[in-house]
């Protein structure tokens, strides 16, 4: 029998060395910590959410990471030290850019397909963990973000995703409990997915 090593065990590495499993290899898992999923699926919550399947190739994206690039406390940095690998890399992704809408709408029918292999693999082997079946909601505070959402929901429409607008007189009990609302203390505009 084929031994096989997998290194990390976050949801790719685990969900890999299962898939190899239920191929009849023999896995060794192996990460550095004590416990799995403790990095990046840690970080992310273990999410599989569909409804942020929209890539990020897009102009705007190229301009956010511009800007981004003079704040300190950006979400996301960029290091401008020259490097191959890192301007190649932009490349690519300016080079993508014209395939924004086929790449969301397949990464939203990818995104909707890993979330059930991984619920049907849970089930098979009676793994049990926190999960939650729930929608997420996204809150917009520009009109601009809300136009922009509602296109994105056209896309994940056709992979297969029902997203959609909520009215405010809608919202969930949770987020009474929260009290989330826009900067000027207004909760107006809302999407939600359903899973």
């Amino acid at each position: 029998m084929t031994r096989i090593a997998v290194i990390g065990a976050g949801i790719t590495g685990v969900t890999t060395a299962s898939s190899l499993m239920d191929r009849g290899y023999d896995v060794t898992l192996f990460d550095r910590n004590r416990y799995a999923a403790m990095q990046t699926s840690f970080t992310n919550g273990g999410q599989l959410s569909a409804s942020n399947a929209e890539t990020w190739t897009r102009w705007s994206t190229v301009f956010k990471g511009m800007k981004w690039m003079l704040s300190r406390g950006a979400p996301l940095l960029v290091n401008p030290k020259p490097s191959w690998h890192k301007y190649s890399w932009m490349a690519e992704f300016v080079a993508s850019i014209p395939q924004y809408r086929a790449n969301t709408v397949e990464t939203t029918r990818m995104a909707i397909a890993t979330r059930g292999l991984l619920r049907d693999k849970a089930e098979r082997h009676g793994f049990e963990f926190d999960c939650e079946n729930r929608g997420i909601l996204h809150i917009y505070t520009t009109k601009a973000e809300f136009d922009h959402a509602t296109e994105v929901n056209t896309l994940l429409a056709e992979g297969g995703l029902d997203r959609r607008a909520v009215a405010p007189q809608k919202k969930p009990t949770f987020l009474q409990a929260s009290r989330v609302a826009a900067p000027d203390g207004v909760l107006r505009q809302m999407i939600a997915d359903r899973t």
